[in-house]
């Protein structure tokens, strides 16, 4: 299954960013996308109504708490097609609304939030490096927020002062770290690795109450996704231009 287009894979690609970030690069860049679902059928359906719309696009089965399945995917990937030009660690959640307020609930909300965005994200990214290494232009880019920006945390006079979910914030700065880790790893060898905030966006994790619609959210992400030989690497970045560490 070979195929002469440059091949993406997108964690969380069944709904929201994920699903339009893969729309977008398959029908307006040539990319062919691995929509990366923990659940099979629905990756398979967000995948057929990609198809349907004439785009090449597939599902693969990828449960960022799972390192079997993240195991099994690299070597999906690898026995299809050889190589991974770009990854897009995009899968999150948010689970501060489910904290009791009881400390002996706590270490839940932090386990189940770092499972997935921090410790998945690094396995991840750390399974497909063999496959990336054979890119002529290997991208990685880790989806953030300004809610994991220490220096924003630390300003009082921040837009988000009063937003509290410590646990997401926490999770967020170290998905942060990861994008920053894997750039210094990967710099000398032309790699680029970036991190990018999509903005307050519509999605069912925060129950439709952003204010950007996922289409809106799309252009930083794609540039950061299509970057040429010139493009930085080691940023965080949202629409706006450079987030503060």
């Amino acid at each position: 299954m070979a195929t002469d287009k440059p091949v993406a894979l997108i964690t969380g690609a069944n709904r929201g960013i994920g699903y339009t970030l893969a729309e977008t690069l398959s029908r307006d860049h040539g990319f062919h996308v691995l929509l990366g679902a923990r659940s099979q059928d629905a990756g398979t359906k967000a995948a057929d109504t990609l198809k349907a719309k004439g785009l090449s696009v597939e599902p693969i089965l990828l449960d960022l708490a799972s390192d079997s399945t993240i195991i099994a995917a690299a070597k999906e990937v690898e026995a299809k097609y050889g190589k991974l030009d770009v990854l897009v660690n995009n899968a999150g959640i948010g689970v501060d609304y489910t904290w009791t307020g009881q400390v002996d609930d706590l270490r839940r909300v932090y386990k189940e939030t770092f499972e997935t965005n921090v410790f998945g994200s690094g396995v991840v990214t750390e399974a497909f490096i063999p496959l990336l290494s054979k890119s002529s232009l290997p991208r990685a880019l880790f989806l953030s927020s300004t809610l994991g920006s220490i220096s924003d945390r630390s300003d009082p006079k921040s837009i988000y002062n009063g937003v509290d979910v410590h646990v997401y914030r926490t999770s967020k700065a170290g998905v942060g770290m990861l994008g920053a880790i894997f750039a210094k790893r990967f710099r000398d060898e032309g790699w680029k690795v970036n991190v990018a905030c999509p903005g307050f966006v519509k999605t069912d994790m925060n129950h439709g109450g952003g204010v950007l619609t996922t289409e809106e959210s799309m252009p930083n992400l794609v540039r950061l996704c299509t970057l040429g030989e010139d493009g930085e690497t080691g940023t965080f970045s949202d629409a706006n231009g450079i987030v503060p560490w």
